[in-house]
């Protein structure tokens, strides 16, 4: 996987914490970058896509509800090394929602 260029990245992570869609930074990774990327954040399932616009956006699983929800304020996290950030395949990811709807709906039945 190639980095996104480093400037993107700067502007991206001292922004973290507020909703903005980084336009152009989808743009500036190459086409074999991948997308969707999958990852755990804070036992949180998450996927990144690239939007037609050269966006990106991130959808992160609710963990009451169990639905993906957009939510732009973790996407820095996905470009910085940490305890608490994993990158996953397609397979974990899809297992992890799964999981989490059925953790959920036997709470529900009791």
């Amino acid at each position: 996987m190639r980095s996104p260029p480093l400037e993107l990245l700067s502007d991206l992570v001292q922004n973290r914490g507020r909703a903005v869609a980084y336009k152009g930074l989808a743009q500036g990774m190459s086409q074999d970058s991948g997308f969707p990327w999958y990852f755990i954040i804070n036992d949180r399932p998450v996927k990144v896509t690239a939007t037609a616009n050269g966006s990106l956006d991130l959808l992160i699983a609710n963990l009451d509800t169990g639905r993906l929800e957009r939510d732009l304020q973790y996407l820095a996290y996905c470009f910085e090394p940490g305890q608490n950030v994993q990158r996953i395949s397609e397979a974990e990811f899809k297992t992890r929602v799964k999981a989490l709807k059925t953790a959920l709906a036997d709470r529900s039945d009791t």
